[in-house]
């Protein structure tokens, strides 16, 4: 019996991906807004009920050392975040002077 052979298909990417970043990669005290999350579903549904979802602004309030956990705001709320976690959610950093 012969196995079935798969087609490889291009991945697409609709996504604007213009100045994304992951949520490691920003300093404490800066803003950004969410881009989209990457994960199984249960890491994407437990981040959205965290209120971290697409559109939303977050504020990195103090990074952990040695890839330690994330502190963050979000809505108002302070979250701590796993580095793991942190690098899965990737957003758009938004200018100094734009903060309001």
């Amino acid at each position: 019996m012969r196995g079935r052979r798969r087609r490889l298909r291009k991945k697409s990417n609709p996504r604007n991906l213009e100045n994304v970043v992951s949520l490691t990669c920003l300093c404490d005290g800066e803003m950004a807004v969410i881009a989209y999350t990457v994960g199984g579903f249960g890491l994407v549904r437990r981040l959205a009920e965290m209120g971290l979802t697409p559109g939303v602004k977050v504020k990195v309030i103090r990074k952990g050392l040695l890839h330690g956990p994330f502190e963050i705001e979000v809505r108002g709320v302070a979250l701590a975040l796993g580095y793991g976690v942190a690098s899965r959610v990737f957003v758009r950093p938004l200018r100094a002077d734009s903060d309001g």
